[in-house]
């Protein structure tokens, strides 16, 4: 009876030393999420061959790398060095970390402590709002049903594709892996997301920087417009927050950003710089400008 207790104490030793464990590392700008980690920390390299970002994580007596990242990604932040990101991967079994298949690349703002993350396209929960992404992006992978393209932040789009997405400049086929293509997609009812239209690019496209670069957004404003003039807005389950830039067209709001308001269906037109994005024009959603 006295060996039984013996083994329970330390059964319940153990336990309470695994959940501190947990805990220190939560505290240490890595906190977990589901089968996800959100790792935050300065880049010390990048690898772009192999496809590998090196943090340095407060905390961590070691740095953490994560492998996986697209040639876009890689090459967004090789130039990053030095700077704070926050970027979503799962934990292999052998403890080293794989960007997560919707990882994305978010840049902290001044100020921000490690292991707290201001994703500009975090999923988030509530009701989807309907809307619609289009941009000019590099085909990850496609199948029959779906297709993923990275965006000129370097974050993946998941999409499904069926009978209704116009394929024409395809011929009715699915455009091929590493493919630049132009891309509509809308939001469905459960906040997922639907190509309408994938076309071809041409010389016009892919010789504009500021056409590569430009994300146009249709959703819903979550919040109004403060002193900060940043503008927070949700696309189905995404939920996206940009700074207004100082020469942003806000005709269709007086040329004043504090007049957009909460729950305002808007259009955002953002031009990207790396994975940091700037609007550019703010119009309302069914304006024709």
């Amino acid at each position: 009876m006295k060996q039984l207790l013996n083994r329970f104490h330390m059964g319940i030793i153990c336990m309470a030393g695994l959940l501190l464990m947990a805990l220190l590392t939560a505290c240490a700008g890595v906190s977990t999420t589901n089968d996800t980690v959100s790792i935050t920390g300065k880049i010390q390299s990048v690898d772009v061959a192999n496809g590998t970002v090196t943090l340095s994580v407060q905390g961590q007596s070691q740095p953490i790398v994560i492998k996986g990242l697209t040639s876009a990604q890689a090459s967004t932040l090789q130039s990053q060095k030095g700077k704070t990101y926050t970027i979503t991967a799962t934990q292999n079994s052998d403890g080293s970390y794989q960007i997560d298949v919707n990882g994305k690349l978010v840049l902290s703002t001044p100020g921000t402590p490690e292991g707290i993350a201001t994703p500009n396209g975090n999923e988030t929960s509530g009701a989807p709002v309907q809307g619609s992404i289009s941009f000019i992006g590099k085909v990850q992978s496609v199948s029959s049903s779906n297709i993923i393209v990275i965006m000129p932040d370097g974050s993946p789009l998941s999409m499904s594709v069926n009978g209704q997405t116009d394929l024409s400049d395809f011929n009715g086929s699915l455009p091929g892996k590493d493919q630049l293509i132009k891309v509509d997609a809308n939001a469905n009812s459960d906040g997922n997301f639907t190509a309408t239209q994938l076309k071809t690019t041409d010389s016009g496209d892919t010789s504009n920087q500021t056409k590569l670069n430009k994300v146009t957004f249709q959703g819903v404003t979550t919040s109004s417009v403060g002193s900060d003039g940043v503008i927070h807005f949700k696309v189905g389950n995404k939920s996206y927050s940009f700074p207004i830039g100082s020469n942003a067209d806000l005709g269709d709001f007086n040329k004043n950003a504090q007049s957009i308001q909460a729950n305002q269906a808007v259009k955002v037109e953002v031009q990207f710089n790396g994975a940091t994005g700037t609007v550019v024009k703010v119009s309302n959603a069914n304006s024709n400008n």
